[in-house]
């Protein structure tokens, strides 16, 4: 099993039915302290600089090896900017309460 927080593009639905047409999905954001093409630095607070990225928090019942190959193969999801990308794990906030740990993918 594997949770991500989505943000832009795989927020659509029809995207994320083409990684896994089994999942769970509910709103939630990270608060992001500052962002650059190599680094991603999550906040605990938000505070005036910092920015609240909304999303989605999605959980396959499939393996994150899975997931980033049927991301890879979806057109949508690629930046014609950047050729590698980071993977790692920030705990998102939802929207109902509650924190989950998840990938993030920038």
């Amino acid at each position: 099993m594997s949770t991500f927080f989505f943000y832009n593009n795989l927020i659509n639905t029809e995207l994320i039915k083409k990684i896994n047409n089994q999942y769970t999905i509910e709103d939630g954001y990270i608060i992001v302290e500052s962002y650059n093409d190599s680094c991603l630095k999550i906040g605990e607070k938000n505070v005036n600089k910092n920015t609240l990225l909304k999303g989605k928090i999605v959980q396959f019942n499939i393996t994150l090896q899975d997931v980033l190959e049927k991301i890879n193969d979806i057109p949508e999801c690629k930046n014609e900017k950047k050729d590698k990308y980071t993977v790692e794990k920030v705990w998102a906030t939802r929207h109902n309460g509650g924190h989950s740990e998840t990938y993030i993918i920038y």
